[in-house]
């Protein structure tokens, strides 16, 4: 295992152009980069925020712990030993990253941000330097620094990927296939109950245009007319479930407020139906006016969640 392992990080290092001119040009750049460390993890445990999807991973415990393991990583990285060790600390690294929840998304923007971050401060470094000599050993150390960026990508996201293929691979032939099956029943019911709200949006057309005729040849105008309007409430709300499934199914998430809406245009068809019996009690119409009220206030509450979180995410792309 060891001498496979050697094999790989001698391999790696060649791959990557990695030589022992770059590693002193490494240990050289580290005595410039490290005033710079404490801003440094500051800067890249903020980044984090970046990420929507991670804001559940986000607590005060998991910055601290997130922070010492970019800290270390700041110093393993400078010291400029990338050996048999530095390869299994590399791996440690992606494993924690399998384990909070990352993503190779997320591991290759912060890479990005942390190659910007050195690009500027070197070339701060250049701009402020009056020597010649001094300032063509920054640009080939920030070639080698880059390399070594790239080293440390490539181990970790590699890493990661193996991890998850071996999981995928642990649930063998029987667990696979029962995964493909639920996977396919899962579309299925998908298929079904897009198809569903096809079907009953087509039945609720058809009654809204018997209720708007009946508007015409009944005596009870206004019956119709409540009724017609109760038709188009449900007929929004089906739209609303139409439109978030289709979502759902590319790969969108689910509204929850079109569950809501549902039931808050129910209510509010069987309220305006209510309105014109006169032999329904008292009770059960003001029964229905707090449903609708309930209804209306977490229609508003989920509403605005959803909302914020959509601001959030187009934020985050701009």
């Amino acid at each position: 295992m060891v001498g496979s392992l050697e094999y790989d990080i001698d391999r790696l290092l060649y791959l990557h152009q990695i030589s022992k001119k770059d590693t002193q040009r490494i240990k050289f750049l580290s005595k410039y980069l490290e005033p710079y460390k404490v801003d440094f993890v500051k800067y890249i445990s903020e980044s984090l925020y970046r990420f929507p999807e991670l804001r559940e991973l986000i607590t005060e415990e998991f910055i601290t712990q997130f922070k010492n393991l970019i800290s270390d990583w700041y110093d393993r990285l400078f010291e400029g030993k990338y050996d048999i060790a530095y390869l299994h600390y590399l791996m440690s690294v992606g494993e924690r990253f399998v384990e909070v929840g990352f993503s190779p998304h997320h591991i290759t923007v912060l890479m990005d941000l942390i190659r910007n971050y050195f690009n500027t401060r070197i070339f701060e470094h250049i701009k402020q330097s009056q020597e010649p000599e001094l300032i063509e050993k920054f640009r080939s150390a920030l070639k080698s620094l880059n390399k070594v960026l790239d080293l440390n990508l490539d181990i970790i996201i590699s890493h990661y990927v193996d991890i998850e293929t071996k999981k995928f691979l642990l649930l063998g032939k029987w667990g696979k296939q029962i995964l493909n099956i639920a996977t396919r029943f899962g579309l299925a019911l998908d298929s079904l109950i897009l198809f569903g709200l096809i079907l009953l949006a087509f039945f609720i057309v058809y009654l809204l245009v018997n209720d708007i005729l009946h508007i015409f040849s009944d005596k009870n105008m206004a019956h119709g007319i409540i009724a017609a309007l109760g038709d188009l409430l449900i007929l929004w709300t089906i739209l609303e479930l139409l439109n978030s499934q289709i979502k759902f199914m590319l790969g969108g998430e689910f509204a929850i407020s079109s569950f809501v809406s549902v039931a808050l245009a129910a209510t509010i068809r069987e309220a305006l139906i209510a309105s014109l019996e006169h032999n329904k009690p008292v009770e059960f119409k003001l029964t229905l006016a707090v449903i609708i009220l309930v209804l209306g206030i977490v229609f508003g509450i989920v509403k605005w969640f959803e909302i914020k979180e959509s601001k959030k995410r187009v934020l985050v792309r701009i």
